[in-house]
This record gives structure tokens, sequence and C-alpha cells, in this order.
């Protein structure tokens, strides 16, 4: 079984434990596709793992992957802070991300 196949997995049976791990792994399309499941999971462990490491990751893939997590995991307290990383971000993709998120939160699309 491929790790994308794992993160598939995960994500149907709702394993946020090993999307967290899978978040962390060097191939960059599995390390995305565990942050957008995470995502679609929404819960707390996710969101605690995304905000203090993922928002602030130097690739800017990851970043951006992780404010599109959070504007859909829908957390009450997500939308704080995408727009305290709105003001320090200073890559143009994830900034454009940060706003979707923002917005998706608000429930506009």
């Amino acid at each position: 079984m491929s790790k994308l196949d794992k993160v598939e997995k995960a994500i149907e049976k709702g394993k946020e434990s090993v999307l967290i791990k899978l978040a962390d792994d060097k191939d960059e399309e599995v390390k995305l596709a565990a942050i957008a499941g995470m995502g679609k999971i929404g819960k707390d462990d996710s969101f605690n793992a995304i905000v203090p490491n993922m928002l602030t990751d130097d690739d800017p893939k990851v970043r951006a992957a992780s404010a599109e997590a959070l504007g859909v995991m829908k957390n009450e307290h997500a939308s704080a802070h995408l727009r305290y990383y709105l003001e320090r971000e200073k890559d143009a993709t994830v900034i454009a991300s940060i706003k979707k998120a923002i917005s998706n939160l608000n429930g506009a699309e």
C-alpha cells in the first residue's frame, strides 16, 4: 500500500493520528494530501498540529495547504489564527489561500 493510499484510508476511517504523522512525510505529495485530509476530518488534534507547525513551515505549498485545511475544518478559532498569519505572510499564493480560507469560514464562497 502506498503512502497516498494510507492517506485516503486514514481519511475514510477518520484516523487523525495517522494523518498527522503523514503530514511530516518527506514526499511533498503525501504531506499535502495528509494536510488536506486533516482539514476534512477537522478534529482538535489536527487543528493543533496545523496552527503552530504547518502555518509557519518554510515551504509555501505547506503553508497554503494548511490554510486551506483550516478553511475546510470550520474550527471556531481558525479565523483568528488565519488573520494573524495573513498580516505576516509574504508569499502571494499563501496569502490567496489564507484569504480564501477566511472567506470559507465566514460562510462566503
